[in-house]
């Protein structure tokens, strides 16, 4: 008996032993091996900080837990992280881990999940990561042998999660902040009541720019009964409390094959206008619980009926306020006689069922009436709007009923009456006179100021006047501080881009004296190192451009200043059309010169934005370019040391980073630069060409002229070599300065031998030495051809000197250099070019196909339209002079003869209506394929002159 226990409790101490061991020991293993198995099955990148397994923590459970969670996406989504996730904590049971049979977990702790989701404009989505080939069949033999496995969770919980769902497709933003969720309930058994409760602590969902929630607070706690056999889940205690509004549900969610079945009805059980008013995120941040507030809340709702890819249930929800008002307590003034009645409901089926009816929205504030009626039916199809606005506001009497911030005014009035009744269809096919579209909107002597601006912002007076077809903006002039800014012009299709986001269209002319950009934008932190002042670049992020935009602008500034840019005289069209912004001639003044910017930034691919630039500079200061762009300080600093004016010419094109700075590694381009007489002094460089030579001459440079060609390759500024006389001693440079700031020159010089004095003669001296000394019989003429290669950064430069000898020179060397990269570079961008060229003629062709392909198919639908019509017309009459026959019959000859007359002319209109029917389908038929061939031509022709502009054509 001894001898047992004593091999018990042995066993016993081994087992904890290994408890405490084994999972520490094979932890490297279990962890690697774990990221190779799930990254073989999904096509993103998975990684985590390990794994932790033990036996002791929940004893007698096992526990098994993952820290640091990242999945980032792959190819397009290669810089999205999908997922963020401190840790993942799972508690089983130890005896359901032993059996092997089922699993019970007593409970999921997700810890600080940030999730990521991104649609693309293409439909594309970064969580879809599932692998793309076919699942491999699974064998009958297999799943007979296999073991029955079963999950049994009693609890899961999300601690402080972070959502941000973007959809590009749909233009839907959702954004879930503090998110806190947990849920129990056995999930094996057929009948459970499954206790849910989630917190989250500021909800946004934006939808076509338009916030429906903006950081609203959101609580809801909900037994749940659950048939998980049936599949049937009936929802009671339940309660869903937006800010301050409290909804209730009743009814059940069921699964119908594979469609959802919703049966359930909600209604606010709280009556009190404020519970509602908490949603208007302006008020709600505002003192609200001091907020005093009167009238009644009506709001309650259904969804009833079958929800699948095709098919929405009927659903209703109905809103209804009675004399509400609400009152800050220490304003005078309130608002009052707030009036509200709102239906939106669908019959079920189609979303274009869906009606929209906002038959009135009143209220006063500070005496002010606005009023708002709205009707919208069939909205996807074609909008039918009955709608109007009119209302006037005394925006100095604000401050009466909204408290306003520590010096914040407002001041100026505010007047609206617009109304907008028929079809979007009508303004579609230009048939004005069956939509209304009539009104203004009126702003004068508006005036706003406040801490979180730099200058009060003055509007003298602006008006927009309203016509189905565009928006004219009769005036617009407008102060702020010292700036002024005034505008004029039209914007069409304005109805067709807010109910169909089809394009925006408009010209603007503006017009200032004097505006400064810098001062209108918020004051940076200051700070004294050089890595705060990038940090607040790093701080940009790519601008994007709508795609659904087409806009011309027109602009002149007497006086443009930008940063310590300043600019006169600057005139010149800015289009954005098709996701790119383009400048054409645009003209200034600046730094005593002249220049001209034509180019595009191109933001369809939001990933890598490039910009083409070609600019046209004439005679600008040297030293005020050095002071004026970092470009020149951090690349040219001999600029700082060198009086003179210089022009380029240059074509500039690069990829953009994600923090709109140039991409070095893409940069393509070349120039051309001229300088008159220039004078070069205190350079790094020349003390240390001076100081090597013992010349106190080469020191500085006197330069009659420049005039050099370079282009921008591999991260490089490549100069080809190029003649000049530098203190009127003829010299060639050439070489290149890298991006990173590194440098390699070639600089060749004839220098007289009577320029040398006699420290310099000694230098000579033994660099001739040196050459004799491999073998060669050198000796010095009257003029020395010397060769000095700087090398090193152009912070610190590192000099090297020979003389030139029969053969092959430094500076020859260098030019050979050049040449064969710039060729070499050359041939690699004009293959990309051809491939690229190629690739825009393809597309548009399939384009073009596709337009021309949709124009015949709606043209034959057309034709046959007209056909059936034509036909019923043809149908109808004959039957009706078939029925007037029969009819005269009964009444004798005369009469029969009568009514074959009256048939004869019956059939004779219905075919001549019935040939106008075809005769117009088939003239609009017509249309349709001509104008989609000209659409189809048109984009040809683009391709090609985009294609020809890669091929430098």
């Amino acid at each position: 008996m001894k001898t047992f226990l004593k091999i018990l409790a042995i066993l016993i101490v081994l087992i904890i032993v290994l408890a405490l061991l084994l999972p520490m020991i094979f932890k490297g293993k279990i962890t690697e091996l774990a990221k190779e198995e799930i990254n073989k099955n999904v096509e993103a990148t998975v990684d985590f900080q390990d794994i932790n397994l033990s036996l002791l923590k929940n004893f007698p459970n096992f526990s098994l837990g993952i820290k640091e969670i990242v999945i980032t996406g792959v190819d397009e989504f290669e810089n999205d992280t999908l997922a963020n996730i401190k840790a993942i904590d799972v508690t089983l049971d130890i005896f359901s881990v032993i059996s092997g049979n089922n699993y019970e977990i007593k409970k999921i702790i997700i810890s600080q999940p940030h999730l990521f989701v991104k649609v693309t404009k293409e439909g594309k989505a970064n969580y879809d990561i599932a692998p793309k080939g076919e699942p491999k069949p699974i064998e009958s033999e297999e799943v007979e042998e296999s073991s029955p496995f079963a999950l049994i969770l009693k609890k899961f919980e999300i601690q402080d999660g972070k959502v941000i769902y973007k959809d590009d497709k749909s233009g839907m933003l959702l954004e879930i902040i503090g998110l806190n969720h947990s849920l129990m309930g056995n999930l094996t058994s057929d009948f459970t009541t499954l206790r849910t409760n989630t917190t989250i602590d500021q909800f946004t969902l934006n939808f076509g720019g338009v916030n429906y929630f903006s950081k609203t607070n959101i609580k809801y706690k909900a037994d749940i009964e659950a048939d998980l056999k049936n599949e049937i889940y009936t929802v009671s205690k339940n309660e869903l409390k937006l800010n301050e509004l409290v909804i209730n549900f009743d009814g059940s969610v069921s699964m119908v094959n594979e469609d959802i079945n919703l049966v359930l009805t909600f209604n606010a059980p709280k009556t009190n206008f404020k519970n509602i008013l908490s949603l208007v995120p302006a008020i709600y941040a505002k003192d609200f619980q001091s907020i005093e507030t009167d009238g009644s809340l009506s709001l309650e709702g259904h969804v009833k009926g079958l929800y699948n890819e095709n098919n929405l249930p009927a659903f209703a929800l109905n809103l209804s306020v009675d004399n509400g008002m609400f009152k800050y307590p220490d304003l005078p003034k309130a608002v009052t006689d707030i009036d509200i009645k709102a239906r939106i409901s669908n019959r079920g089926g189609d979303a274009d069922n869906t009606l929209i009816d906002v038959s009135r929205l009143n209220l006063k504030m500070a005496e002010n009436p606005i009023n708002i009626s709205l009707l919208v039916k069939t909205p996807i199809s074609d909008p039918d709007i009955n709608g109007r606005i009119k209302g006037q506001l005394d925006l100095a009497k604000v401050s009466e009923f909204y408290p306003l911030a520590e010096n914040e005014k407002l001041n100026g009035t505010f007047i609206t009456d617009i109304t907008l009744k028929g079809k979007l269809s009508a303004v579609e096919n230009k048939q004005y006179e069956n939509f209304t579209a009539l009104g203004s909107m009126l702003i004068n002597g508006f005036e706003y100021a406040s801490n979180s601006i730099s200058e009060p912002i003055k509007i003298g007076n602006a008006q927009l006047n309203f016509s189905p077809s565009y928006l004219d903006l009769v005036s617009f002039s407008s102060k702020i501080g010292d700036n002024d800014l005034t505008a004029t012009g039209k914007i069409e299709n304005y109805l067709a881009y807010i109910f169909k986001d089809e394009v925006l269209k408009g010209e603007l002319t503006t017009h200032s004296k004097f505006f400064n950009i810098s001062a209108l934008m918020p004051e940076k932190e200051t700070g004294s190192s050089s890595e705060e002042t990038s940090s607040d670049t790093s701080s940009m992020s790519v601008i994007e451009i709508p795609a659904n935009i087409d806009f011309t602008l027109s602009t002149t500034f007497n006086k443009l200043i930008y940063d310590n840019i300043e600019m006169e005289n600057v005139g010149g069209y800015i289009t954005i059309k098709d996701q790119k912004l383009n400048l054409e001639n645009l003209s200034m003044n600046l730094l005593d010169g002249e220049m001209v910017i034509n180019g595009s930034y191109n933001a369809i691919d939001i990933n890598n934005p490039e910009f083409d630039f070609n600019l046209d500079i004439d005679l600008i200061d040297i030293q005020k370019a050095y002071n004026t762009f970092d470009i020149v300080s951090k690349y040219a600093p001999i600029a700082k040391k060198t009086t003179g004016k210089l022009s380029t010419t240059v074509k500039l094109k690069s990829n953009l980073t994600q923090n709109m700075m140039p991409d070095f590694k893409t940069m393509l381009g070349n120039g051309e630069l001229e300088t008159g007489t220039v004078k070069i002094a205190d350079v790094n460089t020349l003390d240390k060409i001076g100081d090597i030579l013992k010349m106190e001459s080469l020191k500085s440079f006197d330069i009659e002229k420049i005039l050099l060609q370079f282009e921008f390759l591999d991260g490089k500024i490549m100069i080809d070599p190029f003649d000049v006389n530098i203190n009127k001693y003829s010299a060639t440079l050439g070489g290149w300065t890298g991006f990173d700031q590194s440098i390699e020159y070639a600089l060749n010089m004839n220098i007289p031998r009577d320029a040398f004095g006699s420290t310099a003669n000694n230098i000579l001296n033994d660099l001739v030495n040196q050459v004799n000394a491999k073998g060669a019989n050198f000796s010095l003429g009257e003029t020395v051809s010397l060769d000095l290669l700087i090398g090193g950064t152009l912070t610190n430069p590192e000099i090297k000197t020979a003389l030139k000898q029969t053969g092959k020179s430094l500076v020859e060397d260098v030019t050979e250099q050049i040449k064969e990269e710039i060729q070499k570079k050359k041939e690699e961008i004009s293959q990309q070019a051809r491939e690229q060229a190629q690739k825009i003629l393809d597309e548009a062709d399939q384009q073009a196909q596709k337009i021309i392909g949709e124009a015949e198919k709606q043209a034959d639908n057309l034709r046959k339209t007209a056909s059936d019509a034509a036909k019923k017309l043809t149908d109808e009459a004959d039957k009706q002079g078939a029925s007037l026959i029969a009819e005269g019959k009964k009444n004798g000859f005369l009469a029969e003869a009568a009514a074959k007359e009256s048939a004869k002319l019956l059939t004779k209109e219905a075919d001549n209506n019935a040939n106008k029917l075809i005769s117009e389908a088939d003239k609009q038929a017509n249309g349709l394929v001509n104008k989609a061939k000209r659409e189809a031509g048109n984009l040809k022709k683009n391709a090609q002159k985009e294609a020809d502009k890669l091929l430098g054509k």
